[in-house]
């Protein structure tokens, strides 16, 4: 089995796009015709940002979105595809290359997915923390104990394995890290994800409920392939299931480990990256026998 997976935010980059620019100059074209549906010259931004706003989560989704569709359409691809899964916003993209989402109409939707998560949690009161090294078990556990005393974490993205992703305010945050030092976890280290908005908590219930209003003004169809919803961690091509994993994700845990290991045990074969970063393939480095590919290389 074959499988096309798409990043999520955080693997945009200035430039990500530029040899593609300059050996298919319609992707020019392409790119200008979706600025015309946003407020900021997209071409612009992914070629220069002279305002330094890629890294901002409703400039950033709908960068990485058209990035990731491009490549995968002007790269020729050999062996065909048959199922596909995205990352968190990689979801959109997966849906987009499946024929569920015009792409006119995904990017539109994750500029306001972006917006709506920018406005729903006040600047610099919250975070995401990637703790790696710790077995599920003992970071559930954790988040468990920080919840009993009333500070509120939630496990935002399981990666995985040793690689998860908590999301919260910041005083939940620091006791995290507190936690990890008092139960002296030597292996387990941590880091700040760099992201203007905590992603897949709590925190963003107001803008979930905005999204499922945006997600019912669009045209979805079925998809020519299965897709794997990240919050159902196994494969789709229900629309009214598709339309509501879309809604879910923006409060519920990231299945991406559960969604690998599905494809692993269902026959998979190879594995194609299809964002710059290779943080895809990156992640699955433990995975053996199955081939690794990146469309960025």
């Amino acid at each position: 089995m074959n499988a096309l997976l798409f990043p999520g935010q955080g693997v945009q980059k200035v430039g990500m796009l530029n040899d593609l620019f300059e050996n298919n100059s319609s992707a020019k074209d392409i790119v200008n015709e979706i600025s015309s549906s946003l407020n900021f010259d997209l071409l612009e931004l992914l070629v220069e940002d002279p305002e330094n706003k890629i890294n901002l989560t409703e400039f950033a989704q709908p960068s990485i979105l058209v990035s990731s569709i491009l490549v995968s359409k002007f790269i020729k691809i050999d062996q065909k595809i048959e199922i596909t899964a995205g990352l968190s916003l990689g979801e959109y993209s997966a849906l987009v290359y499946t024929g569920c989402l015009q792409l006119s109409d995904a990017v539109t939707l994750v500029n306001h997915r972006g917006k709506l998560m920018q406005s729903a949690v006040p600047e610099g009161t919250a975070g995401m923390l990637v703790v790696l090294n710790m077995p599920i078990s003992d970071v559930h556990k954790m988040i468990d104990v920080i919840n009993n005393d009333e500070e509120r974490i939630n496990f935002s993205t399981d990666n995985a394995d040793g690689v998860s992703v908590l999301a919260g305010k910041n005083v939940a945050i620091e006791a995290c890290k507190n936690y990890i030092e008092v139960n002296d976890y030597k292996r387990v280290k941590t880091q700040m994800v760099q992201m203007s908005v905590p992603s897949h908590c709590y925190l963003l219930k107001e803008a979930q409920d905005k999204l499922a209003t945006l997600l019912n003004e669009v045209e979805f169809k079925e998809p020519s392939i299965p897709v794997i919803p990240n919050v159902l961690a196994k494969p789709t091509t229900n629309v009214e299931v598709i339309k509501e994993s879309l809604v879910n994700q923006l409060t519920n845990t990231v299945r991406w480990r559960e969604s690998i290991n599905y494809l692993v045990t269902n026959g998979l074969s190879l594995m194609i990256d299809a964002g710059p970063g290779k943080t895809i393939i990156n992640m699955a480095r433990k995975i053996k026998d199955i081939e690794k590919l990146s469309l960025f290389e």
